[in-house]
């Protein structure tokens, strides 16, 4: 029997090559006042700049600049000032993950007079929730990686407290979701492999999760293989369009994922890890995700049996009698960390292994809870150890 399920996701997505050129259309339902949210150095060095501008010559606009690295709750309520004085009537985020969550986090924030972290889980005792729609907003990402242009929840760093927290609302979801893979071709090879790994792990730990819906897990069965071959294809030829388009459409699927079945505990440690360091959100994930899967094997081979026969069905080969599914997916995610010389491990990060307790306790929160296997305080604290 299919279980009753919610499924959500923005008012309308555009995918495709070239499909930048229907921004415009997408912008003038909402109004003619336009704030531009972009990150500082990509957009000022990218070949793109000019077209943006030229695909807003017809709106009065405003361009706001996000600071480098995560989005922070300190930073949120300085870029929220300058957001209200433009007074906006819609918004275009043209960047990574973290311009996109900024641009979330600050349409469900606009219309509000409060706090940030008092919207924040796990920042306050009772967090608020935002209830109503806020500024509408458009999201392009050029980045394949976090699919946050598909979700409803912003990843924040809280300083104060060494954490990062989700701002998160079904109220936050984007108004049109534009994933044009053209874009993504100026992205530099190195931020391509731990984005896609990042990616690569959303499609994995959502198909797996305790939290899985069947929709999601239709999706991804296709956006596996294309995920896949796009990561193995990208490091012969960054500009290889094909692979861009796998790899965007890879990551658009895994936002749709971990918004509507979870993720898994690779997603935990991260949290309570990204916190305390400042590493690449992707990269932790990349190196814990194989530890994770071969502490889940038990729970998780037959679901692995589906992708890896997807993948390899994909490729063109048969499945071979007597495989393990588990160990076939590690030795696939192992020659990508070869592909993109990506680190086996975070010990150059210099983190103290009697801090493995604290970030232990740390990881509890909404993606270990989706984990197939209920992990120990110490079973978290061995994989943290072998990685730190």
């Amino acid at each position: 029997m299919i279980q009753r399920f919610v499924y959500e996701q923005p008012e309308a997505i555009i995918f495709g090559p070239g499909m930048r050129a229907r921004i415009p259309d997408m912008i003038g339902k909402y109004g003619r006042r336009v704030l531009l949210i972009t990150g500082k150095r990509w957009f000022n060095q990218s070949s793109w700049k000019s077209e943006f501008y030229s695909l807003l010559k017809d709106f009065k606009h405003a361009h706001l600049t996000c600071p480098g690295g995560e989005p922070t709750s300190e930073g949120l309520e300085e870029l929220l000032m300058e957001a209200r004085e433009q007074g906006p009537d819609v918004m275009l985020a043209v960047g990574g993950g973290s311009v996109i969550d900024t641009a979330k986090a600050l349409s469900g924030l606009l219309p509000l007079n409060e706090r940030v972290d008092d919207f924040l889980e796990g920042a306050c005792q009772e967090p608020k929730a935002i209830t109503a729609p806020g500024i509408p907003w458009i999201a392009v990402p050029t980045t394949s990686g976090t699919g946050a242009e598909v979700t409803k929840n912003a990843v924040i760093k809280v300083k104060a407290l060494g954490l990062k927290r989700s701002l998160r609302s079904p109220c936050l979801l984007s108004s049109c979701a534009v994933v044009d893979p053209e874009i993504i071709l100026e992205c530099p090879l190195n931020i391509s492999g731990t984005a896609g790994m990042d990616a690569l792990t959303q499609l994995i730990e959502s198909f797996v999760s305790r939290k899985a819906k069947l929709i999601t897990r239709s999706l991804i069965t296709r956006a596996f293989p294309f995920m896949l071959k796009a990561l193995k294809d990208l490091p012969q030829n960054p500009k290889d369009l094909n692979a861009r388009t796998g790899a965007a459409y890879g990551a658009m699927i895994s936002g749709l994922a971990l918004a509507n079945s979870g993720l898994g505990a690779a997603h935990g440690f991260a949290s309570g890890l990204g916190g305390l360091y400042d590493i690449p959100h992707g990269l932790i994930c990349a190196v814990f995700i194989r530890p994770v899967l071969k502490a889940n094997a038990e729970y998780i081979r037959k679901d692995c049996e589906v992708l890896a026969g997807e993948a390899l069905q994909d490729q063109g080969y048969g499945i071979p009698k007597g495989y393990d599914a588990v160990q076939w997916l590690q030795e696939e995610i192992g020659k990508l960390f070869k592909l993109y010389g990506l680190p086996e491990n975070l010990r150059e990060y210099s983190i103290p292994t009697h801090q493995a307790a604290e970030i232990a306790m740390r990881s509890s929160g909404s993606s270990m809870s989706g984990n197939p296997k209920e992990l120990s305080l110490e079973e978290r604290e061995k994989i943290i150890r072998a990685v730190i």
